[in-house]
């Protein structure tokens, strides 16, 4: 049965209408407080370093990125920019890009090679404080081939108390210099043997900062969401990097980075964390299936802003 409801007198409705309408209104997303960008997808050599960048600067900056981080390892930007920087930094601004990191690959461990990593740090962070850029992505390289996957045994012949020492000094010496972070980013390998702890408890977290490299820290058997928060306050930058296990019932799928939201990284939990602890460094795309991809996918499903 139909109840007639009382006449609400006009001037009372419009005076309640606000609220009403407030009720209604779907919640508002989180300010972004990190910057987002990519590391391009895809590897470069010795010989086509320089090309190998510019072609990935123009990938990136084609789907609408503006800010990216690139492997120096064997590019050799730096070293091939060093006196030129300013050519770089007219090309990249151009483009509409910066480069906040680079990445680069030692053998900080060795104690025999300690002067020739410092003098190149050192490079790095006259190079990057010249365009701009904020932090050193630096990885360990426990093969004797820089960049090249190295296997549990030549982990196991770390010397972890060198490289501790080691990362201290070029650290210090580097952000004394040029005012450059020096981040250290701990790959699978270190994760699974517990060495990222040792390093990151060992090292004044004035100097070393850190690098989270969520899809490593995942293969490795960390909780990366864990990581992100117990090492807040030295935190530079995160690697979105989805990974997958290698599945049992001999499948040949093979275990590693997989697109974006095919793998087992809580990828919108990790960025809801950031932004709700008020991140303010860089949140990176790296190894998600092409430069397109990761930007349709941070831009999309997560509600990034490049």
């Amino acid at each position: 049965m139909f109840t007639p409801q009382p006449h609400v007198p006009r001037r009372t409705f419009l005076k309640a209408a606000p609220f009403f309408a407030a009720s209604f209104v779907p919640p508002i997303k989180l300010k972004q407080p990190f910057t987002a960008g990519l590391v391009p997808f895809g590897k470069t050599t010795l010989e086509t370093g320089a090309q190998d960048f510019w072609s990935h600067a123009d990938e990136v900056a084609a789907v609408g990125v503006h800010h990216f981080e690139f492997n120096n390892t064997r590019a050799k930007i730096a070293e091939g920019y060093a006196s030129r920087w300013r050519e770089l930094y007219d090309g990249l601004s151009a483009r509409g890009l910066s480069m906040p990191g680079i990445a680069q690959y030692s053998h900080m461990d060795k104690p025999e090679e300690l002067g020739a990593i410092l003098q190149q740090h050192m490079l790095l962070g006259q190079f990057m404080s010249n365009i701009g850029g904020k932090y050193i992505t630096h990885m360990i390289a426990p093969s004797l081939v820089l960049n090249e996957v190295a296997d549990e045994e030549a982990y196991s012949r770390i010397n972890v108390k060198s490289w501790i020492a080691n990362l201290g000094h070029v650290a210090r010496n580097v952000f004394e210099q040029w005012g450059v972070k020096l981040a250290y980013h701990p790959e699978q390998r270190e994760v699974s043997h517990h060495l990222h702890e040792q390093v990151l408890q060992s090292t004044d977290e004035r100097y070393v900062h850190f690098i989270a490299d969520v899809g490593h820290l995942a293969a490795g058997g960390a909780d990366p969401l864990d990581s992100c928060r117990k090492y807040q306050k030295r935190l530079v930058a995160v690697h979105l990097k989805d990974f997958a296990p290698a599945p049992s019932m001999g499948t040949v799928v093979k275990p590693g980075n997989v697109p974006f939201g095919d793998g087992i990284v809580d990828l919108i939990g990790i960025v809801a964390e950031l932004e709700r602890s008020n991140f303010t460094g860089w949140v990176m795309g790296e190894s998600g299936a092409g430069d397109a991809a990761m930007y349709q996918y941070m831009s999309g499903k997560l509600g990034l802003r490049f």
